[in-house]
């Protein structure tokens, strides 16, 4: 799914020995001067939820949940790093962020060999899980020639995985590979409504995206009930075992520079899965906070009114809850709000954003398509994969996401409402 970038200002930064004083009641967190010194000048940017831009050093390295990816004691390990970093990645064409990732991943950005002789980037492969002639040795802290050389061998064997790192799907299956692809994995991520592409991109590996978006965080109360099971050492999976660690794309992208600016908090189904809530019940008062939340930030916060004066509490009406989710996720931010038939011209006339699909079957449905009646527009729904929708009711529900999808159905006041299909395809 297409997930929002940042826009990006041109900062000019100057850096005398007095730093400009900053108003105690500024809404932007202070940090370091190093820090702020260090991001600015490699364009590391961070989301800021208070003045909600993508600015450089201000506010912290966030996640979906807002919460502070690498700590300060890390950012600095990276400063000292970088220039090995950069030397090695620059002869490959690769992001240097890259490294420092699987740095933090493997050894936790130190400098040093553990016993095992698989060195700090841990290359099993490489060493022959530590038993070759490559094996590295002492297990002991290295020297800085040391540590380069191992980054440059390390960016070799990243080089021979990647390809265009300008994809982030790339760099995904990179970090799953790298860690070693698991059938385990790719069951799961499928099990949950991804793409077997997806899955094969890690999307259900702990190592490539914990703690990535609520269904995959251990530490939410949304965490999708199959995402708990993981490999605690080599060959030893345990099935009912999670980590707070976050996952080396989320380190990724928080590094950098991200696609959670703006709080664009995922792609079509996570966010779909974020601002409802999970099963059917719930009043059309009584909307998620993130919804709400998110319907002001994304200009949805609207009570729909129909004519005769009609209207519904904010939060309960389908076509708002819809548009929310594509505007809130980034994916589409000038998606119609009201009216079913609205956003359906809107969607078949922009095909160069979206495809009618054929289908005949919810066989051939993906996560996150969009499904609208076709008489006269009366509803509109998301599908979240594994036979589930998300969607809200006009002055009857609040968002809800719940099994059940059909291209045809009963609906209300009697009738059979037939669906079309749209999917968001750049």
């Amino acid at each position: 799914m297409k997930r929002k970038s940042c826009l990006l200002a041109v900062l000019v930064l100057v850096f005398t020995l007095v730093f400009a004083p900053v108003s105690q009641t500024s809404a932007i967190k202070l940090i370091d001067e190093a820090l702020l010194y260090f991001y600015g000048m490699n364009g590391i940017f961070h989301y800021n939820g208070e003045t909600e831009k993508c600015t450089p050093g201000e506010g912290g390295n966030q996640n979906y949940a807002g919460e502070q990816v690498w700590s300060d004691a890390e950012l600095l390990a990276i400063e000292e790093n970088q220039a090995i970093y950069e030397e090695a990645a620059s002869q490959y064409g690769f992001p240097w962020q890259i490294l420092a990732v699987l740095h933090s991943m493997e050894t936790g950005l130190r400098r040093y060999n553990p016993s095992n002789g698989q060195g700090v980037y841990q290359l099993y492969s490489y060493t022959g899980g530590g038993s070759n002639e490559n094996r590295f040795e002492p297990a002991d802290s290295i020297s800085e020639e040391e540590f380069r050389r191992q980054t440059l061998i390390a960016a070799g064997i990243v080089s021979n995985m990647i390809g265009d790192s300008s994809d982030s799907d790339n760099i995904k299956r990179m970090f799953f590979k790298y860690n070693g692809v698991s059938s385990k994995y790719i069951e799961r991520a499928i099990a949950m409504g991804y793409s077997r592409a997806e899955a094969e991109n890690g999307a259900g590996s702990p190592y490539v995206m914990n703690r990535y978006d609520a269904r995959r965080d251990p530490t939410s109360l949304e965490m999708d009930s199959a995402w708990a099971g993981r490999y605690v050492r080599d060959g030893e999976y345990d099935s009912g075992s999670t980590s707070t660690n976050y996952g080396s794309f989320t380190k990724y992208e928080a590094l950098a520079g991200s696609s959670f600016c703006d709080d664009m908090s995922g792609d079509i189904v996570d966010t779909a899965m974020l601002l409802s809530w999970d099963g059917r019940g719930h009043d059309k008062n009584d909307p998620k906070p993130e919804y709400v939340k998110a319907m002001k930030e994304a200009g949805t916060y609207q009570s729909p009114c129909r004519s005769g004066g009609d209207c519904a509490p904010i939060g309960a009406s389908c076509d708002m809850f819809v548009a929310t989710v594509m505007r809130y996720s980034g994916s589409d931010p000038n998606f119609p709000i009201f009216g079913p038939a609205v956003q359906e011209n809107y969607m078949r006339s922009h095909t160069d954003m979206y495809t009618q699909v054929n289908a005949s079957d919810v066989s051939d449905l993906l996560p996150g398509d969009i499904l609208v009646t076709t008489e006269n527009g009366r509803h509109i729904y998301i599908y979240l994969g594994n036979g589930m929708q998300a969607s809200a009711s006009y002055n009857d529900r609040t968002g809800e996401h719940f099994q059940g999808v059909y291209l045809s159905d009963g609906g209300t006041g009697g009738g059979v409402r037939h669906y079309n299909v749209y999917r968001r395809i750049n």
